[in-house]
């Protein structure tokens, strides 16, 4: 072992300032760097080794292993410090133990002769174990909160609640703003891309914020017209941050876009909905109307009528009872708009041209629509028929075309009326709500178009409405009554309008199959007396106006109250009844099920079912199957005699 050097020595005075230092301190010499002094703390974290006069690779050779001779050599041959924070170097321990992580921030001092040369390093340690340890516990816990904040898909921001500047923003900002995180942090931030009609909202928020200190929470639409917008929901606080001097406004946001979307369509689907079942309560209500009002309307008109029957020919009652025959008719008529409004008035199906409907409604309207109004035909030459009742085909058209014409203001313009064939898909009947009844296939089309003044979203939304009309002094009922008649004939409607660009409506109507044009209607039969008829009826107003119509014909009557009382008078006098007359809707037993015991007793009597309702399912099954004919109240008593008389007479 070499000699220490004298007391008095500079070497010395080093060695014995070096001794209790807080750093871990080693004098090596020559170029197996042989340790020549190694302090205290060095001493006691190298578990006891005997170092003095040794080699450095001799006394620890799993830092050779590490790499650290490497470094004495590369210093001691270049005369160049080295210098390293936090490099490790695991204290070491007795063989078949385990050395015990530690991180260090070294020095590699060279020292020289008094010629200059290198002939020795000076190597200072500084353990820095516990500040790696801490720095990585918080370079993971960033990491998981990293982790956690694109996990949840979310962004983090500070700002400055003056200014409203970023201070520091995580979180995948491209991917939620569609931005770069530098520009993100730039004066202004994501703010700047706040749609303009929601900027004025969160600028409120902020506001309030700063105003009263309190959590605000903002939505609003973000990006642009080129790259589309998606919705984000912002919420912050302001936090004041041990030993800031000011308080800060920590805040998140995350995409919301398709809650926002799920909403609007749920709200939507809910309005439409709503508009649904309010329409069906008003057809519930019309259809409930019109059955009371058509009883009553049936024995006005029918007494009147027949008292009309029974005057001689110019009888001073006779143009007072002939203007109560047409003003019953005329509120008949209204009820067959609220009918129709309902979409169950009854239908009397027949195969129709509509092309020929169309000619002639123009024809007639052309003298009554006003001489700036010029209107246009273009058919369809193929068009094929419909299953249609022509009376109310005619009300729809003349409708939609009276609008049109209506709609066009003092410059003038035109109405035009195309037909033609569509095939509708599922998916076209899935975007017109309101026609449930309407099945997949091929349709006829009748297309009324205008160059008039047209409506904006608000109005076409609310056509159909009843009671809602831009007209002055109209009653709104039309449009209403046009959607019902369609929506029985099991077709749809549909209109496109913008303001200053006209309407058009269009109307879909299944295409019947195989059908022709029905031959000529014969020429009624005069009544056949002598015949017994069983009227069944639940409204006493209307059995006694039926009882003296057909007393004024010759017929023999007997009534029933209702369809029990019915179909036991039937059973008793089955024999002798020739026809009967059966309501449709009364209590105990209803006429469906009245008639369907009556064919059980004797299948062959005509039956002739009456309603002031509408029944529309029940007529379609029945009407026109083993001698069932349908009149609609009210009717007049010529009607009904020469409908009797025509079945009696069969």
């Amino acid at each position: 072992m070499p000699k220490a050097p004298p007391d008095g020595s500079s070497e010395r005075r080093i060695e014995r300032a070096f001794e209790d230092a807080p750093a871990v301190i080693a004098i090596h010499r020559g170029p197996d760097h042989r340790f020549a002094f190694a302090n205290r703390l060095f001493r006691e974290s190298s578990d006891g080794r005997e170092m003095v006069g040794r080699p450095y690779a001799e006394v620890f050779p799993e830092f050779v292993e590490q790499g650290y001779l490497a470094i004495f050599d590369r210093v001691y041959t270049t005369g160049e410090p080295f210098v390293a924070a936090g490099a490790r170097a695991d204290t070491p321990c007795r063989p078949g133990g385990q050395p015990e992580e530690r991180y260090w921030n070294v020095t590699f001092q060279p020292t020289r002769d008094a010629q200059g040369a290198v002939d020795g390093i000076t190597s200072f340690a500084f353990e820095v174990t516990e500040h790696v340890m801490m720095r990585r516990a918080a370079e993971a816990a960033e990491k998981r909160y990293d982790d956690l904040i694109l996990a949840l898909n979310v962004v983090v921001w500070c700002v400055d609640p003056e200014s409203w500047r970023p201070e520091w923003v995580r979180g995948d900002v491209a991917h939620l703003l569609g931005i770069p995180a530098a520009e993100v942090l730039a004066p202004g931030g994501w703010w700047s891309r706040i749609h303009p009609e929601d900027a004025a909202a969160v600028m409120a928020a902020r506001g309030a914020l700063r105003s009263h200190g309190e959590r605000y929470r903002a939505e609003y639409r973000h990006g642009s017209e080129e790259s589309g917008w998606r919705w984000i929901a912002e919420s912050g606080q302001l936090r004041l941050e041990p030993g800031a001097t000011r308080p800060a406004v920590w805040g998140l946001m995350h995409d919301v876009t398709e809650r926002v979307v799920h909403e609007r369509n749920r709200d939507q689907l809910q309005t439409q909905l709503l508009h649904v079942q309010k329409l069906e309560s008003l057809g519930v209500l019309a259809g409930g109307i019109s059955h009371d009002f058509n009883n009553l309307l049936t024995a006005i008109l029918g007494n009147a009528s027949l008292a009309e029957l029974q005057l001689e020919p110019g009888h001073p009652a006779g143009k007072s009872i002939a203007s109560m025959v047409a003003a019953a008719r005329r509120a008949g008529d209204l009820t067959g708009q609220l009918l129709a409004f309902s979409g169950r008035g009854h239908f009397r199906v027949q195969p129709t041209d509509v092309n020929g409907q169309l000619r002639e409604l123009l024809v007639l309207l052309s003298a009554s629509v006003p001489k700036k109004v010029t209107l246009r035909l273009e058919p369809d030459p193929a068009l094929p028929m419909v299953e249609a009742d022509v009376s109310q085909l005619h009300q729809v058209l003349m409708n939609l075309v009276i609008n049109g014409a209506q709609s066009i203001g003092d410059p003038g313009g035109t109405v035009v009326v195309r037909t033609g064939v569509q095939v509708l898909e599922g998916r076209d009947l899935a975007a017109v709500h309101g026609f449930p009844d309407t099945a997949p296939g091929r349709f006829v089309f009748v297309e009324v178009s205008d160059t008039g003044i047209g409506m904006d979203r608000g109005t076409v939304s609310r056509i159909f409405e009843p009671f809602f009309t831009t007209k002055q002094g109209g009653r709104g009922l039309g449009l209403a009554a046009v959607q019902g008649i369609v929506r029985g004939h099991r077709g749809l409607i549909r209109v496109y309008s913008e303001p200053g660009r006209g309407t058009t409506f269009k109307v879909f109507l299944p295409a019947g199959r195989d059908v022709s044009l029905p031959e000529g209607t014969p020429e009624p039969q005069a009544p056949i007396a002598r015949g017994t008829v069983l009227v069944v009826d639940d409204e006493p107003a209307v059995r006694q106006f039926v009882r003296l119509a057909l007393e004024f014909g010759g017929y023999r009557v007997v009534e029933a109250a209702d369809g029990h009382e019915g179909v036991e008078t039937f059973r008793a006098l089955a024999g002798e009844v020739d026809l009967v007359l059966l309501d449709l809707t009364m209590p105990r037993m209803n006429g469906e099920e009245a008639l369907s015991e009556m064919r059980k007793i004797r299948a062959s009597t005509p039956v002739v079912l009456s309603s002031g309702y509408n029944e529309v399912e029940a007529t379609r099954r029945l009407v026109g199957r083993g001698s069932v004919e349908f009149i609609q109240k009210p009717y007049p008593a010529k009607d009904l005699l020469e409908l009797v008389g025509r079945l009696v007479g069969r």
